[in-house]
């Protein structure tokens, strides 16, 4: 598809559950500055506008957050309602760690989702791709993705293809095209340069955690995630 056919076709939701609302920067660097998009930073249940369902969106995002799924937010309700509405409505919807766990609850339930029985996943980290993923996104069999959970989702919605997994988390990355899904774990949004400045300003949590920062900083992806995932996502 055409970038002009693209940008004509294309109206990007983009909702940030960060506290600190910074991957609305980062997501918005990742789609095309001629794509019409919305971003809005979830707060609260006051954070959906009361005519979002009637703008025409095609494609919905939902973000990482430091937040647990295992913990409902004020904004939990709302959020299911309009994930629940946008399936009902054939809208595109992609979550990232967070807003792909955001996903399995809203739309499995709450026993689709845990804490990481492997705890604190961080860094750099190695990535399996099933053969349709090396198919659909051009990439190979092994990957390094950015990581950054303590949760994960262990069951997908149903009709769900995995496209990746590895030993820390199973279910790192699906493809759900009846109900119009795009689930990732890892944090595509990330490049090399921004992946290793968000580490840098998490030291202490990384070492608490008994990660070695040197180490992770002088990883790196495997391939441009950025440009792969949400040019995969958009052209749906």
């Amino acid at each position: 598809m055409s970038m002009t056919t693209l940008m004509n076709k294309v109206k990007l939701l983009i909702l940030d559950y960060s506290v600190d609302q910074f991957e609305t920067e980062l997501i918005e660097s990742c789609v095309a500055t001629e794509i019409e998009k919305l971003s809005l930073h979830i707060t609260h249940e006051g954070s959906f506008p009361k005519d979002l369902f009637s703008q025409g969106f095609t494609h919905n995002i939902h973000s990482g957050s430091s937040l647990s799924i295992n913990d409902s937010a004020p904004f939990t309700k709302q959020a299911v309602e309009l994930i629940r509405w946008a399936k009902h409505h054939h809208l595109w919807q992609m979550g990232i760690c967070y807003g792909h766990q955001l996903l399995a609850l809203a739309l499995v339930g709450k026993h689709a989702v845990q804490a990481s029985s492997n705890g604190f996943e961080a860094g750099w980290r190695t990535v399996h791709f099933s053969k349709e993923a090396q198919r659909l996104f051009n990439i190979q069999e092994v990957e390094k993705v950015w990581q950054h959970h303590f949760d994960e989702v262990i069951q997908c919605p149903e009709g769900s293809e995995i496209l990746a997994s590895n030993n820390h988390s199973f279910i790192q990355a699906y493809i759900n095209y009846e109900q119009r899904l795009l689930g990732t774990q890892f944090h595509p949004e990330f490049d090399q340069n921004k992946g290793n400045a968000f580490f840098r300003k998490d030291r202490k949590l990384l070492e608490k955690n008994h990660f070695n920062l040197a180490e992770i900083l002088a990883d790196g992806p495997g391939f441009d995630s950025r440009k792969v995932v949400f040019g995969f996502f958009l052209n749906n």
